[in-house]
């Protein structure tokens, strides 16, 4: 047989085992979270309206949960879930979204689909395992007792709707951040387990360490590290910059009012 026909059969014979393999590959059903990887049950066939994931998971007239699925839904199919009462929120990999559902959903939707698991996270997913343990970093104690958090919840809920169920545990609502699901709140340390079991919350975490003015990659990683005044001789004398941003430049510590850097500002 001529070489070259040897080879493209050698070519063939190779692009069609490689195709088979990924054909044979596995779908990943892993769930991957900051506690750890796991699959959870299939059972979205099997559940019902008085299954423990949906009793545990119900706060006012909607149910908490994530849902995973064999395979994306499209779209279209989103857009189906929405009109069943089912709104999917954030993916979670692989193959999950965290899930708002009306109590009075319609299930023969559900189980009709793609979806492959329906579940809810345990109290370990939704912290970090330091906290759980009592040990809070000393930037979120403020006071003796207490300490301060940021709460992130399914969906955007306001301080009115969740009111009654903090009250119980003794939280102080410090901060509304809507726009990112978030409440900045403060509890007495006891009560931390029962505020990360709540059905409506989806992660609980210390609030941020206290920022610091520091600068030490900031001029290489934007190059201004080569114009630096030296034998370039550049001071930036006779030169204005205008700059346009959503947020309040009069908070950076590089344009504040002490630094007299800004000539003119205009609020949106």
């Amino acid at each position: 047989m001529h070489p070259f026909i040897t080879r493209l059969l050698s070519f063939c014979v190779c692009l069609i085992f490689s195709a088979v393999l990924l054909a044979q590959k596995p779908q990943n059903y892993e769930i991957l979270l900051h506690s750890g990887k796991f699959v959870p049950e299939q059972n979205a066939k099997t559940v019902t309206r008085n299954s423990k994931i949906f009793t545990d998971s119900r706060f006012l007239n909607k149910h908490y949960l994530v849902i995973q699925f064999a395979s994306l839904p499209t779209n279209v199919e989103k857009q189906g879930f929405k009109n069943a009462g089912i709104q999917l929120i954030d993916y979670i990999p692989n193959n999950a979204f965290t899930a708002s559902v009306n109590a009075g959903f319609n299930m023969d939707v559900l189980k009709s689909s793609q979806a492959r698991s329906i579940f809810n996270f345990t109290t370990a997913q939704k912290t970090i395992a330091s906290l759980l343990q009592g040990n809070f970093p000393a930037h979120a104690v403020k006071s003796n007792g207490t300490v301060d958090l940021t709460v992130t919840t399914y969906e955007k809920l306001s301080s009115a709707d969740i009111a009654s169920s903090f009250t119980v545990l003794g939280v102080t609502i410090l901060q509304e951040l809507p726009m990112f699901k978030n409440f900045i709140i403060r509890i007495p340390r006891q009560n931390f387990t029962k505020l990360v079991s709540l059905s409506f919350i989806q992660w609980v975490e210390a609030i941020e360490p206290p920022n610091k003015a520091e600068n030490l990659l900031g001029r290489s990683l934007h190059r201004v590290n080569n114009l630096n005044d030296g034998v370039r001789n550049l001071k930036g004398d006779g030169i204005n910059i205008g700059i346009w941003d959503g947020g309040e430049v009069e908070r950076h510590i590089d344009f504040s009012p002490v630094n007299s850097r800004i000539i003119l500002q205009e609020t949106a």
